[in-house]
């Protein structure tokens, strides 16, 4: 209210002047039409400054909107949910717009390397292609200055700060003024904004002020944006684990079905050998006893399997014991040796001469062994090799060991398939982690298999290259070994 009374006083100067100053000329001498002069002219000067009061108001109220408009817009962005780097790239649009900067660089904070890396940027055409660095430390320029001080920076010629790192490249393109603010949240710093401008293009006063306001603004956007990230990364790990763990309870389901198959098929395989041995006790044709001794062999070779899928798949308590490994080891692979033919899958096996027991549960060991001749059959089959059938094989093999007083037994399971890439070993017992495709495995059979060898005292390790993967098993001997075992 009180503006609006000054301008209108302001603008009344004008003829409240004028009037005096006719009426004085007319009705006075020289003197006094002089004074008459100077009143017009002090009542131009008002209008003028009026005018150009409001006119320097007006300016920065529309630049203040301009501003308000570019947050706007940035909040926007993060609310419609726009990749990362796309939504820093709207935010040195947004900046180089309102500054009419010829070069805006978001630097973020890599905490990791405690870098400032180069994250998005925005260049005028006009000044050719971004040779700037893709990162920074601390120590360098005056980005890395910005971010140790924690503070803004503006320099209006850069030739004479030595703080101003790629100067030479900015002022081969007429870039002679710099301008930075710290895109902090808080205590947190994420990262520094940095302008390049042309001469007389510095934000001066109030948008400096202004300046500061949308870095802080963007700070608070950028970490809800990695909020939001990590958010996003939480929940599709618990939609996989959801799905692995129905995976779970299948296989647990399944196992209990195979249990009770196994034992509704082993009755009628005991009527089959029964009376088989029954009719070869009687005596029957020379023509017959050959097909009848094959009946039998095959019902005993299939009860045998049966009772093996019952020992793993029965419910039961963890027992330690003196078991034999390669027992256990031949116990699996009788479960797979009819496959294993069927997918032309070599099967060759080195049992070593006076390998101790070991002490343990064997219904786990079997479980270990399932799964790492599993592992090599599907990753035969998987392979280029396996598509050929031709050469397939997987070794099985044992021996014992002495480190030191200690005996050990020692089992590798090798295949000839695609290898184990260098960058999936060391992830390779991991909870389920996997190669596969969706569906075609949980990734818990290999880690399963580390716990349980770890549980009983032991080393599951692997190494692999091109064509070749080795998983080797060590468990601790539960009798002492003979003299001449090698070490």
């Amino acid at each position: 209210m009180r503006w609006t009374i000054r301008r209108l006083v302001r603008a009344l100067a004008l003829p409240l002047a004028v009037g005096a100053a006719f009426k004085m000329w007319l009705g006075t001498g020289p003197a006094l039409v002089a004074g008459a002069l100077g009143a017009l002219l002090v009542g131009w000067i008002a209008i003028g400054y009026s005018v150009r009061e409001a006119a320097a108001q007006q300016r920065a109220a529309a630049s203040g909107l301009q501003w308000l408009q570019a947050l706007a817009q940035v909040s926007v962005s993060l609310s419609q949910g726009l990749d990362r780097n796309r939504f820093l790239r709207q935010i040195t649009d947004a900046l180089a717009t309102l500054t009419s900067a010829h070069n805006v660089v978001l630097w973020e904070v890599d905490t990791a390397s405690n870098l400032l890396v180069r994250r998005a940027w925005t260049t005028d055409p006009s000044i050719g292609a971004m040779e700037l660095p893709s990162s920074l430390t601390l120590q360098q320029g005056g980005t890395g200055w910005i971010a140790r001080h924690r503070g803004a920076l503006f320099v209006d010629d850069i030739a004479r700060d030595v703080r101003i790192m790629a100067a030479d490249w900015a002022l081969g393109r007429d870039l002679v003024a710099f301008a930075g603010a710290p895109v902090a949240a808080g205590d947190e710093l994420l990262g520094v904004l940095t302008l390049n401008l042309k001469r007389g293009r510095l934000p001066e006063g109030n948008d400096r002020a202004l300046l500061l306001s949308f870095a802080s603004h963007a700070a608070v956007a950028m970490r809800n944006a990695r909020l939001y990230e990590e958010a996003q990364q939480r929940v599709r790990e618990l939609q996989e684990t959801q799905v692995q763990l129905v995976q779970v309870a299948k296989l647990s389901a399944v196992g209990q079905l195979v249990s009770g198959v196994a034992h509704e098929l082993n009755n009628p395989l005991s009527v089959v050998i029964g009376y088989g041995q029954l009719l070869l006790a009687r005596g029957v044709p020379e023509e017959a006893r050959r097909p009848i001794e094959l009946m039998i062999a095959q019902a005993a070779r299939m009860a045998k399997i049966v009772q093996s899928l019952m020992l793993f798949s029965r419910q039961r308590k963890p027992e330690r014991r003196a078991v034999s490994l390669p027992d256990i080891i031949q116990q699996i692979l009788t479960l797979r040796e009819t496959q294993l033919a069927i997918s032309s899958i070599r099967l060759e096996t080195e049992f070593g001469a006076d390998v101790p027991p070991v002490q343990g549960d064997s219904h786990q060991l079997q479980q270990v062994f399932l799964n790492l001749i599993l592992n090599a059959e599907q990753a035969i089959l998987g392979s280029v090799v396996g598509g050929r059938r031709s050469g397939d094989c997987i070794r099985v093999s044992t021996r014992a060991r002495l480190e030191g007083d200690h005996a050990w037994v020692v089992a590798q399971v090798a295949d000839n398939g695609p290898g184990i890439p260098a960058e999936v070993l060391p992830r390779i017992f991991e909870p389920f982690f996997t190669t596969k495709k969706v569906g075609e495995g949980a990734g818990l059979g290999l880690s399963v298999s580390y716990g349980i060898v770890e549980e009983h005292g032991g080393r599951l390790s692997v190494e692999g290259g091109p064509g070749r993967s080795v998983f080797t098993l060590e468990l601790p001997a539960a009798a002492p070994v003979s003299a001449g075992v090698s070490a």
